[in-house]
């Protein structure tokens, strides 16, 4: 390979060769990678190349991004939650500012924190992370909309009713917004907590669509000579059989719908896909019906394959079109040279007349066109998107006459999806029973496990198949919780404990039920061994603190939740469990400072703006209560 030469360290054979290059294999659930700097000693041109492409630059700190936002824009008035938003720079970083206006001008309930990561290349939209102690990482409410050059909302926080600064980003999501970050075996699998470590990769890198590097550059390095051998290493997605090429595409692009998740297979931990395997056997594509749009109406910002399929160009194609069609991944297209790779992408497959001129069924000439003219243009128009209402993209459903092109780039209003039926995308390869345990998966991903039609549907298959694995009991234990049927949760999440019995969350949801039945000492002993596993659950860790109140503990669940705190410091419901526990022993000045805390992270915290107003009432602070209190 031309781009190694092993240097001449004079070092015994048994050192990895990857150490003389100041490179190491990745371990644990995603092993087997390296630094995808490596691939560019003999890939420089695709490199290169691929350096400018989205997927590249998915994923950074603030201090490695190219400024593109606005600063100086005034702050953002999202007049549904009557909150105020601000991003300003700080060096190279970015701080985060988000607070209420009082009735007398002053702001309270301010939420301020530094941004650690930026999601998104900026080519359509910026999201701002923040990411607490314990690696858990958090999506920022406000996104830069590079379309349009203004601040705005991200997606799901357009209502009043929104998750503010909590919403937490799984890792169900970031495996498709990033390269695999090195974590233990067994730490991606369902049940875990959703952590990452705080040095995680920058951006999709070749080994994301290549699989792991590793041998395929120790190899090189060591001066292997037969090609051959060194081909057989890594993934060329190119060579693979359709399918499998496209289960590396379709694994990411291919969402149907936001409403819905896809579920994983059973067994399958989150960081276990690999490019040349079959998708199917990964996850499960779902499609939904939605009252409020019609089937071919539906338009989300990840619906490029999922519309391509409805193409009658697709279909007529017995399903051998596809994205490397018309894209390199590796190279972005210059925008002077769009129209002229494009229409050659079209024109391989449709005729042309002696004008040049495609050939329409109807007989009839097609409009003049020139070679300047984009064939996408008119057939695969930009189209403002469902779900993110402040970005339009490319609509991959090739029509004949797409109509108003005007119309489908105007401004819409956000109207989530009304659910009235959930399918399975990909059927025939799930069992009759599976087929039914992956429905109600995606049934529960939408309704927050409230369907009890679906869960009285899983229990039946469970326990008819004895199912072997712990993932789909570990749901239904959720869904009963939720529904209030404890000992019937209780019994699910001891079906998932048989199946893998150091499940913290499968623990912490058996420690659940064991609290609403009253049964407090075995709860504390579940929760003890859920947090002996998983040290840093916060859930769980303040479900023992619930328990020790519960329990007149009021002593140990006080350091219970200053322990939450100190590593998930915006658990704003740790943080009023710590106010109350002040109040009751009369250190009003410790339950002010708590309260407040909790008010900046969720100013709609249950029990706690009363409480504050109150102590500050008592206090002699009338005007400092009157300053929390909410608007008429």
């Amino acid at each position: 390979m031309a781009g190694f030469s092993l240097p001449g360290t004079g070092t015994a054979q048994s050192v990895d060769p990857l150490a003389n290059w100041g490179l190491r294999a990745t371990r644990g659930a995603a092993a087997g990678y390296v630094d995808d700097t490596a691939c560019a000693e003999c890939h420089a041109d695709k490199a290169e190349s691929y350096a400018e492409m989205g997927m590249a630059k998915s994923f950074y700190r603030p201090s490695s991004a190219p400024v593109i936002e606005n600063f100086a824009l005034p702050p953002f008035h999202h007049a549904p939650s009557g909150r105020h938003y601000q991003m300003r720079r700080d060096g190279d970083g970015l701080i985060f500012r988000r607070w209420r206006q009082a009735p007398d001008g002053s702001v309270v309930d301010v939420f301020e924190r530094r941004v650690d990561w930026i999601l998104g290349s900026g080519h359509h939209v910026r999201t701002y992370l923040y990411q607490t102690a314990d690696g858990a990482l958090f999506e920022l409410p406000l996104a830069w909309y590079a379309q349009g050059g203004y601040w705005e909302m991200n997606p799901g926080f357009e209502f009043e009713n929104q998750q503010g600064v909590l919403r937490q980003v799984p890792r169900r999501c970031m495996v498709c917004h990033n390269a695999l970050p090195e974590v233990p075996v067994g730490s991606d699998r369902v049940g875990m907590p959703d952590l990452f470590p705080h040095d995680l990769p920058q951006g999709l890198g070749c080994q994301r669509c290549h699989g792991p590097g590793a041998a395929h550059v120790r190899r090189a390095i060591a001066g292997e000579a037969n090609t051959d051998l060194l081909r057989a290493l890594i993934v060329n997605p190119g060579k693979l059989p359709r399918d499998r090429l496209y289960s590396i595409c379709y694994g990411c692009h291919m969402q149907p719908t936001v409403a819905v998740n896809a579920p994983l297979r059973g067994g399958r931990g989150i960081y276990s896909f690999r490019p040349g395997q079959d998708g199917n056997a990964y996850l499960t594509h779902i499609d939904i019906t939605d009252a409020t749009r019609a089937e071919d109406a539906r338009f989300e910002i990840n619906h490029h394959p999922y519309r391509l399929e409805q193409s009658a160009c697709f279909q007529q194609s017995g399903g051998q079109l596809g994205c490397l069609d018309c894209h390199d991944p590796h190279v972005k297209i210059k925008p002077e040279e769009r129209a002229a790779h494009y229409r050659k992408a079209c024109l391989s497959c449709h005729e042309t007349d002696a004008s040049g001129l495609p050939v329409q069924t109807s007989g009839r000439p097609h409009p003049a066109m020139s070679q300047t003219d984009d064939c996408t243009a008119c057939h695969m128009p930009e189209r403002r998107t469902q779900d993110v209402i402040h970005v339009t993209m490319t609509d991959h459903r090739i029509s004949r006459d797409p109509g108003d092109l005007a119309e489908l780039t105007a401004p819409v209003a956000k109207i989530p999806a009304e659910v009235t039926a959930v399918r399975l995308l990909r059927e025939g390869v799930l069992s009759d029973d599976e087929k039914v345990i992956q429905q109600v998966l995606a049934i529960f991903s939408h309704t927050g496990r409230r369907a009890d039609y679906a869960a009285d549907a899983l229990a039946r298959v469970l326990e008819r198949s004895d199912w072997p694995h712990a993932g789909p009991w570990l749901e239904l234990a959720k869904s009963r919780q939720v529904l209030e049927y404890y000992d019937k949760a209780l019994a699910a999440a001891d079906a998932a404990l048989a199946r893998d019995p150091a499940n913290p969350d499968a623990l912490g949801t058996r420690a659940l039920a064991l609290i609403k039945l009253g049964r407090l000492d075995q709860a504390l002993a579940a929760l003890d061994r859920t947090l002996e596993i998983a040290p840093d659950f916060a859930k769980h860790r303040f479900n023992r603190a619930v328990t020790l109140l519960l329990m007149g503990q009021q002593e140990a669940a006080l350091a219970e939740a200053r322990r939450i705190v100190a590593r998930r410091d915006n658990h704003w419901a740790a943080w009023r469990m710590i106010g109350e526990i002040g109040a009751a022993r009369g250190d009003d000045a410790a339950a002010i400072a708590a309260y407040l805390e909790a008010l900046a992270i969720e100013p709609r915290a249950p029990r706690v703006r009363d409480k504050l107003i109150g102590i500050l009432k008592a206090t002699g602070q009338p005007e400092e209560a009157a300053r929390h209190g909410l608007p008429e």
